[in-house]
């Protein structure tokens, strides 16, 4: 049974990389291409950030900016990221309360936080 494609990279010497969704192509590793592991944590900070601006304008809170960013550490043994620590600014006429409110339901809605977060099982195919 197949599967639609939700990513895909592929090499050739005379091409170089090639990475695209059903979205479109990304540039990368090449030049000034991303990085992988960038992507994944942009995945992350992106994913929260767009329901916590839907969150935000289906309650019409007065936001001026909602800004998720991150950083990593990196650990041996399999190489690997051990650690994202995921940083939440909330700029607007909003009190403390309800933005951690906002960003716990908006985490608990966010696919890629809830993969991140609970190991998915990983199937390695080769073809």
């Amino acid at each position: 049974m197949s599967k639609e494609v939700s990513a895909r990279c592929t090499w050739s010497p005379n091409d170089g990389y090639r990475a695209e969704t059903p979205f479109g192509v990304i540039p990368m590793f090449d030049g000034d291409g991303h990085r992988a592991v960038e992507l994944m944590l942009l995945s992350a900070v992106s994913c929260l950030n767009f329901f916590l601006v839907e969150y935000a304008k289906t309650r019409n809170y007065e936001i001026n900016v909602i800004e998720c960013s991150c950083d990593k550490e990196i650990v041996q043994r399999p190489e690997r990221i051990g650690t994202i620590n995921i940083y939440v600014n909330i700029d607007g006429n909003v009190n403390t309360d309800d933005k951690d409110k906002m960003v716990e339901i908006c985490e608990r809605s966010c696919k890629v936080m809830n993969t991140i977060k609970n190991t998915p099982i990983c199937n390695l195919v080769i073809q």
